[in-house]
């Protein structure tokens, strides 16, 4: 063990109470009022029912592949949103991995080749447009994707995958070139036709 380790360890330790942001995830924002419970259905084949232990390869310590997800068609939906967060890291609010707009209403699934960019790499993007045929927004570290990767011994993490259903297409001239999480969530206010969920866990055990 190096000596970075022993000051995650110890940051873990320090902040080993600093999680549960579950309120303060995307859809509980003020675009969501009215849509208080998820209405879509949200599988993954590759990891399992919510509530999954995720494999290493989805992590960063891994492959970091995206999840395969499917959800349940939404009538009306002229496009939908992907949103990834981390709602037990040690911040005040949910980390966002992901967050991805522009998804065609006839796509109900997506997969991790769907992720790659069009130009670039994943850690190095070029542009916003992605192999999937949408585009993604901004994430903590200014890649694509970041998979799960947990404080060491902070114990386990819980990774949100959202989809919103939009009756609207967003007008993409109100968002930044990487469109942001704060952006998106007022720009899908009275947009919203219904929302689902799949959760994935993971935890950096300390050994």
């Amino acid at each position: 063990m190096g000596a970075l380790d022993y000051v995650e360890l110890a940051l873990a330790k320090l902040l080993a109470n600093v999680k549960g942001h579950e309120a303060g995830r995307f859809v509980k924002g003020p675009a969501f009022a009215s849509f208080p419970d998820p209405s879509i259905t949200v599988t993954s084949e590759d990891c399992g029912p919510s509530g999954s232990n995720m494999s290493l390869d989805h992590t960063q310590e891994g492959k970091d592949l995206f999840p395969q997800l499917s959800w349940t068609p939404v009538p009306g939906t002229q496009e939908y949103l992907l949103i990834s967060q981390d709602v037990d890291i040690p911040f005040p609010t949910p980390g966002t991995h992901g967050i991805y707009h522009g998804i065609p209403p006839e796509k109900t699934s997506v997969s991790n080749e769907d992720f790659d960019p069009l130009k670039g790499t994943r850690k190095k993007p070029e542009g916003t447009e992605l192999k999937g045929g949408f585009k993604h927004g901004a994430n903590l570290r200014g890649t694509v994707y970041g998979g799960p990767r947990a404080l060491k011994g902070h114990g386990p993490h819980r990774y949100y995958y959202m989809v919103v259903a939009l009756k609207e297409k967003l007008d993409t001239s109100k968002l930044s070139p990487v469109a942001k999480n704060a952006e998106l969530a007022k720009e899908i206010e009275g947009k919203v036709l219904g929302w689902g969920e799949w959760i994935g866990v993971s935890e950096r055990k300390w050994s």
